[in-house]
């Protein structure tokens, strides 16, 4: 065979040589999709703001970053509404791994969670949602004691979050002023319980779920809840008086992983948590926003709904007459080892420079 017919020979081999080799890769199956199996809890409903915003937005989020990359994909199991734990008890839920991710009540819980227990403590000072919401979790990047709190409860935060934007006071009878509540049977949160007593009212410990049964039954005569939740549960129904104060928003949610699940996860699986955990914020506040005007026209047109705006004097009044919470608190928390009055006065100087409408300066009393 001569040269040129063997240097034809060998490019024809080579050519099928590739163009097996080829045929081979694109016959072999690509790297497998890990399929992860997680559940996230809450003990509330769907409509719900924060509940829905893990819902709807949060694990579509993670889902959507996931699928750029096709290395992982969550199997959610979504238990929500008491599936799996009540209301409020979400952080012993996650603690114990009863659930990977959940939303954790900080609100009704100042004993596990005492740090995230200072907007309650602050009352009179901010509506806004969002400011509230950024200011605590600079707090959380700011003082390591809000992750070794959690990490005594084998939890990781992801972001808080505010749901409530204005509390007010809802009764079963018309109520034009302070004075008037003195004797009303009030049922609140438990750290919202030291805002009606000083003038007057009766406080009996409740939550957003056992509120509408309470009120219907008699146990208390009325409730502090926001706009959004009155019309959501129905509170309106039978405490059709809302007696406006500005007491103002708190930041009563944390979006939490259970650390074992949390140090079992990809680093790709936790950055698309971290990534989301924000925008599960801007929805849960977007949610209360968009919610509150319904509901306060619901509240209006089903059942007469009355709102009664306290003068700025009365407001100054109220929040005059409460005990010095905000100190208290920081005392507490500095007793417990924490930088209480550190945090404090980092809170509301940020509050001052966002020109909120304080009626009290807590920390400089």
């Amino acid at each position: 065979m001569n040269r040129k017919n063997t240097n034809s020979a060998v490019r024809t081999a080579l050519i099928a040589g590739a163009v097996l080799a080829s045929a081979a890769t694109m016959a072999a199956p690509a790297s497998a999709t890990e399929t992860i199996k997680l559940t996230m809890l809450s003990g509330y409903p769907q409509l719900a703001a924060w509940t829905g915003a893990a819902v709807e937005t949060f694990i579509p989020d993670v889902d959507a970053a996931l699928a750029k990359t096709g290395n992982y994909k969550i199997d959610w199991n979504v238990a929500i509404a008491g599936q799996v734990v009540k209301a409020t008890g979400e952080i012993e839920g996650i603690e114990n791994q009863l659930g990977d991710i959940g939303i954790a009540v900080t609100a009704a819980a100042p004993d596990k969670a005492p740090l995230y227990a200072i907007s309650f403590n602050t009352p009179f000072t901010t509506l806004d949602m969002t400011l509230l919401s950024d200011t605590m979790k600079s707090l959380t990047e700011q003082f390591p004691a809000y992750a070794a709190d959690w990490e005594s409860l084998n939890q990781v935060a992801l972001y808080p979050a505010s749901a409530v934007d204005n509390m007010m006071v809802w009764t079963d009878k018309k109520t034009t002023k302070l004075s008037e509540l003195e004797g009303v049977k009030i049922g609140a949160i438990g750290p919202n319980l030291r805002w009606v007593q000083p003038i007057g009212a009766i406080g009996i410990n409740t939550d957003l779920v056992r509120a509408y049964n309470g009120l219907s039954t008699g146990v208390f005569n009325g409730v502090i809840f926001w706009p959004a939740a009155a019309g959501q549960f129905k509170l309106c129904e039978p405490a059709p008086y809302a007696l406006e104060a500005d007491i103002g928003a708190v930041s009563g949610f944390s979006l939490n992983v259970n650390r074992d699940s949390w140090e079992s996860l990809p680093e790709e699986v936790r950055n698309a948590f971290a990534a989301a955990a924000p925008k599960w914020k801007d929805s849960t506040v977007a949610r209360v926003k968009k919610v509150t005007d319904i509901m306060v026209n619901k509240c209006v047109k089903e059942y007469g709904t009355e709102f009664t705006k306290l003068t700025d004097a009365e407001r100054k009044q109220w929040a005059m007459s409460l005990p010095p919470l905000g100190k208290e608190w920081a005392s507490q928390r500095d007793a417990a080892g924490a930088p209480g009055t550190e945090i404090l006065k980092v809170y509301m100087d940020t509050m001052r420079a966002a020109n909120q409408p304080i009626a009290r300066n807590w920390d400089v009393e």
